[in-house]
């Protein structure tokens, strides 16, 4: 079960990639991008949350060891709250024109 496509076309080439249900994009990581660059798929990371964020309060945070990754998009939230603190799992990662895009997945 999926729910989200992502389609790509270059040039000549398109693909599609589907993800699982549990699956979401980590917001922010343009912020993060030392941290992101070393982080691979299949990579586990955890997720927690981030009370003393002075933009949000309810903030979930998505971190590496101690190195920050990005955070729960705010839309998502009340959906994850269930699942918060625990691992995650990197399933996607791509850099395209100088921007990254982490996908994890809750297991």
């Amino acid at each position: 079960m999926t729910d989200w496509v992502r389609v790509h076309a270059y040039a000549q080439h398109t693909y599609v990639q589907t993800f699982p249900i549990t699956s979401f994009l980590v917001s922010g990581v343009s912020h993060y991008t030392d941290t992101i660059k070393d982080i691979s798929v299949n990579d586990i990371l955890y997720m927690s949350f981030e009370p003393e964020n002075k933009y949000d309060s309810t903030a979930i945070i998505i971190k590496r060891y101690n190195d920050i990754c990005g955070y729960v998009p705010k839309d998502l939230k009340e959906k994850i709250l269930p699942y918060v603190p625990s691992s995650v799992k990197v399933i996607d990662k791509h850099f395209f024109k100088g921007n990254y895009s982490l996908r994890i997945d809750i297991f």
